[in-house]
């Protein structure tokens, strides 16, 4: 059998699985997906502290970095300025050092949904799933790790660009599924990962998520379509949305 009779032949036992799964890709995970929430060993036992990161999501997602300064937070997470000071060094590390703890919440989501899926593509779509749960579990929480980064400073630029190239490294292992002579190369993972985030952006800041809005397919289709080539990769765009 040819490479490309191989992945045929694959992407249809796929199809058939999800329609298994009542056209949900990656519903096995399902029970995986609560392991990952890293957040209180990073947080540690200060009940202080987790007011002050809940307040400070929530009023960034709310209204962007711009819009909050330390005295507000304070007042919605009801803690003196004097303990933020001895939580974090000023407003900027604040928002950087819980901006890493919420996308590393995100990352452990997608690497435990993933787990033990050898297959490029179902791997591709078990981290879509997890990834889109995570956004519409909360609104605000998804615009302060997509949205508000992109107007908080430099250090938060450097979050975004990581954000941007993780996509990249996951979706560089597509290469083994390239028929014939098309170039890939790393640089082809960078631009369909710019392509999704750039997307996801988008979505998140007119209120796709808050409507709840499917655009997981969307993503799928530009994150596989550099790989499968589109008449393939359009297949993903008939895929039922998730319930």
């Amino acid at each position: 059998m040819s490479g490309r009779s191989r992945r045929r032949a694959l992407r249809r036992r796929h199809r058939r699985g999800r329609r298994h799964n009542g056209g949900r890709p990656g519903d096995s995970t399902r029970g995986e997906l609560g392991k990952a929430d890293v957040s209180a060993s990073r947080r540690g036992s200060d009940p202080a502290r987790e007011r002050i990161a809940a307040a400070t999501v929530e009023m960034v997602g709310e209204g962007g970095f711009a819009a909050v300064d330390i005295a507000t937070i304070c007042e919605r997470a009801q803690v003196s300025r004097a303990h933020f000071v001895r939580c974090f060094a000023d407003l900027e590390d604040c928002f950087l050092c819980l901006h890493d703890e919420v996308m590393g919440e995100l990352c452990a989501r997608v690497d435990a949904a993933c787990d033990g899926r050898r297959a490029w593509h179902d791997r591709i779509w078990a981290a879509g799933v997890a990834a889109m749960r995570y956004l519409q579990e909360d609104a605000a929480r998804a615009r302060f790790l997509v949205v508000s980064v992109n107007g908080a400073g430099s250090g938060a630029q450097e979050r975004r660009d990581r954000i941007v190239q993780r996509i990249a490294d996951f979706l560089d292992g597509g290469r083994g599924e390239v028929d014939g002579e098309r170039p890939v190369s790393r640089c082809t993972a960078e631009i369909a990962a710019g392509a999704v985030y750039g997307t996801i952006l988008t979505k998140v800041q007119s209120g796709s998520v808050e409507r709840g809005e499917e655009f997981l397919p969307e993503l799928i289709y530009l994150a596989t379509m550099p790989y499968l080539g589109a008449r393939a990769a359009e297949d993903e765009l008939l895929v039922q949305p998730l319930r």
